[in-house]
């Protein structure tokens, strides 16, 4: 029992030792650290060398100066059993002097052997091997040679210089003062870069971590929306004006649409229902009525026809909506050839001219001269049918429906572009300010279009067609008066 609470608990701290490393802000930090680690140290190599070398070229400088100080004062002698004797004087008089660095000094003839040997610190004797000074037939005459040692922590660095054909002098001085300034920057290094990297760590952390709390919000409204299916809920922005809070703006934008699309979408199904449960309560009630009457071939006949009739209705209901569907998506079907736009005007008025003379409206057409736009003229055809259909139906009954058709310039067009224009214009009551930006929603049925029949998909699927054709639609209103609606159209190429 107790070995498998053990693996337990190594089990959940290893899963939550991955969770912590999964966290965005904690591998920000890390990779931010890692770099700081990296340039931190190649910063101290860096200086560090440059530091030794600094200090190494001023130990040797002294060196060399004083051998060269030696020098001149054995060739300003008049023999060199003379110059040695005042050299060996000079030499122990700086001894003598206080405070004076100590010097390894050693005078030498040309056949290595000794004349003067100043080792000033009896510690020297046992911590360095002076055995390749004073072994070998000639003495180190030239250059540097080090003399390491492994008790004292530092080494001795002798310089060799001839005086003369008979006699060498070697002068050195222990690198102590470099070795202690090199650990001392080294110590200072460490204890400067632990502070840094510990609070560069912590900040990192404090923040990555506040810099990154949207997408924490995004993440955890994400989690909620999906587990409450509730679209009311948004990130709050933290209103820096970076990139995040774009982030933040456009993803709350975007739940803004998803909740009005999932609203409109509930609505569309809500109307539709209501919609269809007529025609097929009607359709139900035909089919009833004929099975449970006696055998009679015309009242079959007059059942079947009207059971068409309200089938026809359904299927004009859900062909204008995958319509509608597919141009929206860019898909629709489109077979395009040059059309007379002034003779399918005159089509459709022809087709609506009786509807409008029993609602006592009156239909005008200024049609000028011709103008060709490729295009497919069912959809076309379908699209002007539309709105001819809505103009007579909202029309003020003895008024007029004009239709004029014209070339144009449409505002979101680039410039050079030419459009023909098909303005479609009614007096009656108007639409509202506040319904024109809804008129083209799917389903949506204004104050008016609520007491008369009718789907509320006509003016969604002319937009949708006049766009599947690279046009615009435009509509202008004034409640109590009129309401004026332009389908933009490109013109073919001459």
């Amino acid at each position: 029992m107790s070995s498998e609470n053990n693996d337990a608990n190594t089990s959940r701290s290893s899963n939550a030792r991955r969770r912590i490393f999964r966290r965005i802000d904690v591998r920000l930090t890390a990779w931010f650290s890692l770099v700081f680690l990296l340039t931190s140290v190649a910063l101290f190599g860096f200086t560090m060398w440059n530091l030794y070398r600094t200090l190494m070229n001023e130990d040797r400088q002294e060196l060399q100066s004083r051998v060269l100080g030696h020098w001149a004062r054995f060739q300003a002698a008049v023999s060199e059993e003379t110059g040695i004797t005042q050299l060996v004087n000079d030499i122990q008089a700086e001894t003598m002097a206080h405070g004076d660095r100590p010097y390894f000094v050693r005078i030498a003839t040309s056949g290595n052997n000794d004349v003067f040997v100043k080792i000033p610190l009896a510690e020297w004797y046992l911590a360095f091997d002076f055995a390749p000074l004073f072994d070998g037939t000639e003495p180190h005459a030239s250059g540097f040679i080090t003399l390491s040692s492994d008790i004292l922590g530092y080494d001795l660095e002798v310089i060799g210089y001839p005086l003369s054909e008979n006699f060498v002098i070697q002068i050195g001085a222990d690198t102590q003062t470099r070795v202690q300034v090199m650990r001392l920057f080294q110590t200072s290094f460490l204890l400067t870069f632990a502070i840094l990297f510990g609070a560069s760590v912590l900040g990192g952390l404090f923040f990555a971590s506040r810099s990154l709390r949207p997408i924490g919000s995004l993440s955890s409204t994400i989690k909620s929306i999906i587990e409450t299916g509730k679209l009311d809920q948004r990130i709050p922005e933290v209103g820096g004006g970076d990139d995040l809070d774009d982030l933040v703006g456009s993803f709350n934008h975007m739940l803004d649409r998803v909740e009005q699309l999932v609203r409109g979408m509930r609505d569309a199904l809500d109307a539709v229902a209501h919609d269809l449960r007529t025609p097929m309560t009607r359709f139900r009630a035909t089919a009833e009525t004929a099975l449970a009457s006696s055998p009679d071939v015309r009242g079959y006949s007059e059942a079947l026809g009207d059971a068409l009739e309200e089938s026809d209705q359904i299927l004009r209901m859900l062909n204008s909506m995958m319509d509608i569907s597919e141009a929206e998506a860019g898909v629709m079907s489109l077979r395009r050839e040059e059309i007379d736009l002034a003779r399918l005007i005159t089509e459709v008025v022809d087709v609506y001219s009786v509807v409008a003379e029993d609602a006592g409206i009156q239909v005008e057409i200024d049609l000028g001269s011709g103008l060709i736009v490729t295009a497919d003229p069912g959809r076309l055809r379908q699209a002007v049918g539309n709105l001819v259909d809505n103009a007579v139906k909202y029309a003020r009954r003895g008024s007029a429906v004009s239709l004029t058709l014209r070339t144009a310039k449409h505002p979101a067009s680039s410039p050079g572009s030419r459009f023909a224009e098909i303005c479609v214009r009614n007096v009656g009551s108007g639409i509202s300010p506040d319904e024109i930006p809804h008129i083209w929603t799917r389903l949506y049925r204004g104050s008016e279009g609520r007491r008369s029949s009718g789907l509320g998909l006509g003016l969604t699927l002319v937009r949708a067609i006049v766009e599947a054709h690279g046009g615009h639609v435009h509509v202008d209103s004034e409640p109590g008066r009129f309401a004026e609606f332009r389908i933009y159209l490109p013109l073919s190429a001459e």
